[in-house]
């Protein structure tokens, strides 16, 4: 798919994701999508939800018609809403370790982790926790999928916390406007394992399905929070001289 095409080939075994955007961008599905994609494989998929409600997350599910509920049934898909006042960082990271030791889990789906964040209480706690647990993550070969809302939903956005130098792919979204609608724009900013588009591309999520569509080369900004459209100004055309000489 699209998705695929712009990642280079998917995510890699062994590696941290961030997904990253405002609210309403599609990062959630996207990652569950990758979750259900997995699970699909035989792969068993530790689903984490810190935000959102488990119900909300079958909801998304099922529009989508990704069949996550009989995921769930086989026993695929672990769903676990967390609630970060009721359990503390180490708890968490014993159950994801236990969950990869025991229940042979090969994709860990965390969302988001500004829930993950206020289980802290502190930036610096949470970076040195992500650190220890994503680096045994990837040494067992686990995929790790992360979530991550910045401040803010239109313009300037600033991050909770800088977390892009631990994850090795960062995948990025937007929102643009054009026509006198809102938009999606979706790209791909890093990835260490291998190469990727630089393009920034339109998404579309609907009950037909996910669509990344061809570059958008007539914006410029979008990243940034202040998209603009380019115009294409068409040089004139030189106009012959009258008292050309004739050859």
């Amino acid at each position: 798919m699209g998705l695929d095409a712009l990642l280079g080939g998917g995510l890699a075994r062994g590696t941290s994701n961030l997904f990253t955007g405002p609210p309403g961008t599609g990062k959630s599905t996207l990652a569950l999508k990758f979750a259900v994609a997995a699970a699909n494989r035989g792969e068993k998929v530790l689903l984490f939800t810190f935000d959102e409600s488990l119900n909300v997350v079958f909801e998304r599910a099922r529009g989508l018609e990704l069949g996550l509920e009989k995921l769930v049934e086989k026993g695929l898909v672990i769903p676990a809403q967390i609630d970060p006042a009721e359990l503390t960082p180490g708890e968490l990271a014993f159950r994801i370790r236990l969950a990869v030791e025991k229940d042979n889990v090969r994709l860990v789906y965390l969302d988001s982790l500004n829930g993950y964040l206020h289980s802290m209480g502190d930036e610096r706690l949470l970076t040195l926790q992500l650190h220890e647990l994503l680096t045994y993550l990837n040494q067992q070969g686990i995929a790790t999928i992360m979530v991550l809302s910045p401040q803010g939903l239109l313009g300037q956005m600033k991050s909770p916390v800088d977390l892009t130098y631990l994850a090795d792919t960062v995948l990025a979204l937007r929102f643009f406007e054009a026509n006198g609608a809102v938009h999606k724009a979706i790209s791909v900013v890093k990835k260490r394992t291998g190469t990727h588009e630089t393009t920034i591309r339109e998404l579309t999520i609907a009950s037909s399905g996910i669509v990344v569509g061809p570059p958008l080369t007539e914006f410029r900004g979008i990243l940034t929070g202040v998209p603009m459209m380019v115009e294409t100004v068409e040089r004139p055309r030189r106009k012959p001289r009258k008292n050309a000489r004739r050859r």
